[in-house]
Order: C-alpha cells, then structure tokens, then sequence
C-alpha cells in the first residue's frame, strides 16, 4: 500500500465505529443516503441536483462504493433503459436513525442550521415519526419499482 493510499481502519482496529466510518466516513456518502431516506432520490440526476454541489466522478465512485457496501443497489429504470434507478438495502435503511440522530444533533448545536419551521418541530418533536414515514415511503417506491424488475 502506497503512502498516499489510505488504510482502512478494519485493518487496524475492531472498533464499530471506525469500520462504519471506513464505508460512510466521507460527507458525500452520507447525503446520498439521506437523499435516498428522506428526500426520496433513486437517480444519479437526482443526486447531482442536491444543493450540496457534488461533482460527477465523486458522485459515480461513491455510489459504486455504496453498492460494494451493500448499503444501495440498483435496476434499469423501467422506462429509460440507459438509466438506473439506486435503492437503499436493509442495511442502508438502517440508516435512517443515523440520519435523524445526526440532523437532531446539528439543529440543537450549531447556529449554522436552518431547517423549514414544520420539519424543525417534527425533528424537536416526532423523530420517531420521520423515521416512520420515510420508510413507508421507501416501502411504497419498492412496491412500485421493485415488482417490476
């Protein structure tokens, strides 16, 4: 291994959460999750439309590194066959009480977060309830994209 590359921390260590960080530790895998969980992305143009700004090849080697992860996977879009439709795994939703733990954190410690009025009560609030709608929705996309492929 090269000294530039980077040494996966499941290689030094049998800490839980330097094995999560090795696969979620950058930003950037994070928010296509969250987009995936809560703002209900399935495809790449999707994802490059988030105010974020991620860059094309950024983007295109961090969902390959989610699917290796078997947090994501995907289908051909059943109407454009060049295009992919991404999906979160059990694991991947799994995430989702990683997401709002994360967004609650943030809105109660630091002055830079501005969330909507109602999805700052809803996360003050009813967590549990964001939880619980994001994955029905996840659910009902399945049930839609799913049972089609």
């Amino acid at each position: 291994m090269s000294k530039t590359q980077r040494m996966p921390h499941c290689d030094k260590s049998d800490c839980p959460v330097a094995h999560a960080t090795d696969i979620v530790g950058d930003p950037w895998s994070l928010l296509i999750i969250r987009d995936m969980l809560i703002l209900g992305k399935h495809e790449y143009k999707e994802f490059m439309q988030s105010p974020e700004g991620i860059s094309t090849n950024v983007l295109a080697n961090r969902l390959k590194k989610l699917v290796c992860a078997d947090l994501i996977e995907w289908i051909n879009h059943p109407e454009y066959k060049t295009r992919k439709l991404y999906y979160l795994t059990p694991a991947g939703k799994d995430f989702i009480h990683v997401i709002v733990a994360l967004a609650s954190w943030a809105d109660r410690n630091m002055d830079s977060v501005s969330l909507p009025p109602e999805m700052a009560e809803k996360l003050r609030n009813n967590p549990q309830g964001i939880i619980e709608n994001a994955l029905r929705a996840l659910t009902e996309w399945e049930e839609k994209y799913l049972q089609q492929s």
